[in-house]
């Protein structure tokens, strides 16, 4: 509630300052007789109407979610900026035919040191604002204030031009004037049209930008429990982001694959700023076989027998069981290398065996709440205990618990 309060703090603001510039702009135009300061005047004026339009973006954006809008109403936010992105271009196109009309009317200013001042403070009050809630916009993410803020940055552009047209004048180049509000125009055209494409991509549910969209790849690549990303799908709704994503995991309980996709929401939403929901769907790894961990005393093929002892192994067997045959795969023997160490052997033991992607770690001692059982559990690696003595006789025993396969 915070970021919008502060949302509306800078529109406030900004619609305080523009009817103060508005006012005294259009003072001076009269006095002076320049037409390019009453035009800002009037140009500020729409100003004030865009920045309402703000606000009330704001104000809908912060409705909460009802039966017929169960996703909200953040997009009111980039209705406005489509709005206002068409005022930008009307703006530049007003600034553009009087600036052709000028060049064929010139005219000599009086009272020409009141509308330098006023040009002048016009042009650092307009900067500084749109400094302002460029900065907040972009903290906050709220695409109509950023709009809002592009407008006004427009806006210098116009007051900058309206202070040279004036020295051009008072200096006797009167062409000067209209020359710079047509290069003037040109900038405001192109403020416009980006905010334009940027609110249309937003209302088409276009994705968000690419470096987003692979550091929740990273992120999500990071965890343990995801085999495969699937699908990453990304879109914004106003200051909002919302993401879907479909992974496989090889976890079988249901309890742990939701503290998987907590965990992948919350690691999300903490590294990406703005994140109102993280729909994830989990699906069953489709995989062909199952990679088991032994703690052997020796390396002699699949007769090495059961170490008693996991941390003090002397190696470890991986072996792949194929699914659709009940078949082995593969087999392989890993020394331990941390079999001297005076502690934690078992600590790195597991962390070594966890890079070798397992299913399931078999051992003749339990490690149920010791430090390698926590090393498995999170990286969501099952464990058993056994009785059985040789490597050929756990292979028999777990090709036997496998379904049989389909004719």
């Amino acid at each position: 509630m915070a970021h919008i309060e502060k949302d509306k703090k800078a529109t406030l603001i900004s619609i305080g300052v523009t009817i103060f510039l508005a006012i005294i702009k259009y003072i001076a135009g009269v006095l002076s007789g320049s037409i390019a300061l009453v035009a800002d005047a009037l140009h500020s004026t729409t100003d004030v109407i865009s920045s309402f339009g703000v606000l009330i973006g704001l104000k809908i954006s912060d409705r909460k979610p009802t039966d017929s809008f169960p996703y909200g109403f953040h997009k009111a936010e980039n209705i406005v900026s489509l709005f206002l992105s068409l005022l930008i271009i009307f703006a530049g196109y007003n600034i553009i035919s009087t600036s052709f009309e000028e060049l064929n009317n010139i005219k000599i200013l009086t009272n020409v040191p009141t509308a330098i001042f006023v040009a002048s403070v016009s042009l650092l009050f307009t900067f500084l604002l749109s400094n302002y809630k460029l900065k907040v916009g972009k903290e906050m993410n709220s695409p109509s204030l950023i709009a809002d803020g592009m407008h006004t940055r427009a806006d210098t552009y116009t007051s900058a031009a309206v202070l040279i047209g004036i020295f051009g004048n008072y200096s006797g180049i009167y062409f000067f004037d209209p020359l710079a509000g047509i290069l003037v125009s040109v900038f405001i055209f192109r403020s416009g049209f980006d905010i334009l494409k940027d609110s249309i991509k937003v209302l088409l549910d276009a994705s968000i930008e690419y470096e987003n969209l692979d550091k929740i790849r990273e992120i999500i690549s990071s965890m343990h429990g995801v085999n495969k990303i699937n699908s990453i799908k990304a879109r914004s709704s106003g200051k909002f982001i919302f993401i879907e994503l479909e992974i496989e995991t090889n976890l079988k309980n249901l309890e742990k694959a939701h503290q998987l996709s907590d965990t992948i929401e919350n690691e999300i939403k903490s590294e990406i700023k703005n994140v109102d929901r993280v729909i994830i769907h989990i699906d069953p790894e489709q995989k062909d076989f199952i990679r088991y961990a032994v703690p052997c005393t020796e390396n002699i093929g699949i007769k090495s027998r059961i170490s008693w002892h996991f941390g003090e192994a002397e190696y470890f067997c991986i072996f792949d069981l194929q699914t659709d045959n009940n078949t082995l795969l593969e087999i392989r023997f890993i020394k331990n290398p941390f079999i001297t160490l005076e502690k934690r052997k078992g600590l790195k033991a597991a962390q070594l065996l966890v890079g070798y992607k397992l299913d399931k770690l078999i051992t003749k001692e339990s490690i149920a709440q010791k430090s390698p059982f926590y090393v498995m559990d999170d990286a969501c690696v099952e464990s058993d205990v056994t009785d059985l003595d040789t490597i050929e006789m756990i292979i028999q025993d777990q090709l036997s618990s496998l379904p049989i396969p389909s004719l």
